[in-house]
């Protein structure tokens, strides 16, 4: 029960931040730290928990969005099990590159994902969505993606996560 609570407010503390960040300096400056606290949280405790943290990052973000409710908490599921494949296949503890490799094919699946449900919708232009989405947002977010895991794990360790 502690984890979940835990997992919680990481999850929230992580939306409060992007959206601060995003109010503060646009597109731009804002990395996917909803992403990040899934791709951790998998690595970190496993899928369970991850899934755990991915509804609570979607619960966050549709809350407050103009999308269908439960279309991020899709996207932020889809993100876990991308991670647990990948982690299975590509990903070697204690690696900072192997991390990276992680948060980069995760970031991009979920574009994929959000891209696929928005075309569902309305009609998309695919290179305006990479020029304008894809590429801040992969930027901003593989630059913070060292730090974030870093904090996450100096926070789990603080709250004795990991038994």
């Amino acid at each position: 029960m502690k984890r979940v609570a835990v997992i919680a407010l990481i999850s929230y503390a992580a939306y409060a931040l992007e959206f601060i960040l995003y109010n503060f300096w646009g597109q731009w400056g804002k990395p996917e730290l909803l992403i990040l606290v899934v791709i951790f949280f998998n690595l970190y405790l496993g899928i369970r928990f991850s899934i755990i943290a991915a509804v609570f990052c979607g619960i966050f973000k549709d809350a407050s969005g103009a999308a269908p409710f439960g279309t991020y908490i899709l996207v932020y599921i889809s993100a876990g099990y991308m991670t647990t494949l990948i982690r299975r296949y590509l990903y070697q503890p204690g690696s900072r590159f192997s991390r990276a490799v992680v948060t980069l094919f995760v970031v991009l699946g979920c574009f994929i994902v959000q891209a696929s449900l928005s075309n569902m919708n309305h009609e998309v232009r695919l290179g305006e969505l990479l020029t304008y989405v894809l590429v801040p947002q992969m930027l901003t977010t593989m630059i913070a993606a060292t730090y974030v895991f870093a904090q996450l794990r100096n926070i789990s360790v603080f709250f004795a996560l990991k038994n």
